[in-house]
């Protein structure tokens, strides 16, 4: 069984992102917890329709950006401000690709 005190530095917060993109949800605890506010009728909602290529996950846990499933990018930007100081925040560059370079499914290495 493996326990958090044995991973290596880093490796939790890894697994953190990886269990948010396999189960494909924005809500993903399940079963909901106690006291929480959520109509499951609506559930459908809150499926991601497909592997996200950026999935901003801001929390109170440490900030991080890793490549999670060699597929999704996954940002923690942190919170903003913590108490009476400065937090932390991420700037993301996006550069889309060309439309025939996304159909075709090649993408060109600069």
């Amino acid at each position: 069984d493996e326990c958090n005190a044995n991973l290596p530095p880093g490796t939790r917060l890894t697994r953190i992102a990886q269990h948010l993109v396999q189960q494909r949800s924005y809500y993903p605890l399940f079963p909901a917890a106690k006291g929480a506010s959520l109509d499951l009728g609506r559930s459908k909602e809150w499926e991601m329709p497909v592997q996200p290529d950026i999935l901003i996950a801001p929390s109170k846990l440490a900030s991080f950006a890793r490549k999670v499933l060699d597929a999704t990018i996954v940002v923690n930007p942190g919170e903003l401000t913590k108490n009476t100081t400065g937090g932390t925040y991420a700037v993301v560059d996006v550069h889309p690709m060309k439309r025939e370079v996304l159909e075709k499914g090649i993408v060109k290495k600069e």
